[in-house]
């Protein structure tokens, strides 16, 4: 039994750094990480009371060979996109968008007198589907699966578990995201596919991961291996609550530049070409599919 607990092989401690036109936020893992976050790329947690930390927001920026979410717990950002869509992520809120050949986006939050929190998480497109066609969907938070296991609550972002599914947008590479909330001093078990990456980023509390109880702190990730098939989880003192993502790993080579994610430097350079000419955009069909 005790090899079938997933142990913590590695913790990354979040950077603090700005994006965009100047937002602040917690990069808890990105490029320097692969590949063992494959086959996630990079994930960001805004998190700020202080308008000026926020409000500058991403102004219009391309996109080619990745999926994103985006996750608001406090505040909302408006999203606008070259391909027709338009639409609002209110508190609780989630926004999927597939790059795919290529988006020019921009996400502009509300100015909110209790601040700003919530996340970004791209996903890598496998090499067959970088050119796949864009797409985007919304959810209010009132439509996101939930489950409880014991005390603690599970929201589905995207995926699966325990046959709770959200299969309002599903990406092309498996994966399932989870918001997790455990209440002081309590213990979860997490069912996982073996030889899917796991990896669990803190943004509340501090987690007690494993039979060995590894304590892993706020705004940290800890990567997890890739053996067992349940994942051990307990609380402190405080209330615990955590981002869950589990996916299955691509193995495929990443050629990375800015916004832009391909398999070889020849298509990151075919794509900054096509953005100087004018041709960045395959696509212009509006595509949306949103969920009120």
């Amino acid at each position: 039994m005790m090899a079938n607990y997933r142990s913590v092989l590695r913790t990354l401690g979040g950077r603090n750094t700005s994006d965009g036109a100047g937002v602040k936020l917690n990069r808890a893992f990105s490029y320097y990480d692969e590949p063992l976050i494959d086959p996630f790329l990079m994930m960001d947690n805004f998190n700020s009371v202080d308008p000026e930390s926020y409000m500058a927001g991403f102004p219009w920026h391309p996109h080619r060979g990745i999926e994103t979410v985006t996750y608001m717990l406090k505040g909302s950002i408006n999203h606008e996109d070259s391909i027709g869509n338009a639409g609002t992520i209110n508190p609780g809120g989630i926004q999927w968008m597939t790059a795919g050949s290529g988006i020019i986006h921009q996400e502009m939050p509300e100015l909110n007198k209790e601040g700003i929190n919530g996340f970004q998480i791209w996903v890598n497109l496998p090499a067959a589907e970088k050119m796949t066609m864009p797409r985007y969907r919304d959810m209010n938070g009132i439509d996101i699966p939930e489950l409880f296991i014991e005390d603690s609550k599970l929201r589905v972002i995207t995926g699966s578990i325990n046959n709770n599914i959200n299969s309002s947008f599903s990406f092309k590479a498996e994966t399932s995201i989870l918001d997790v909330s455990v209440p002081p001093e309590q213990e979860i078990l997490i069912p996982v596919r073996k030889g899917y990456t796991a990896l669990i980023y803190v943004y509340r509390g501090a987690a007690n991961i494993g039979i060995t109880h590894h304590t892993v702190l706020e705004n940290s990730t800890a990567v997890l291996d890739r053996d067992g098939e349940n994942i051990l989880i307990s609380s402190g003192t405080d209330p615990l609550q955590f981002i869950l993502l589990t996916g299955k790993p691509l193995n495929e080579s990443v050629a990375w530049k800015g916004p832009i994610v391909m398999n070889s430097w020849e298509e990151i350079q075919r794509a900054y070409r096509d953005l100087n000419d004018g041709t960045f955009i395959k696509n212009r069909e509006p595509k949306t599919d949103q969920i009120s």
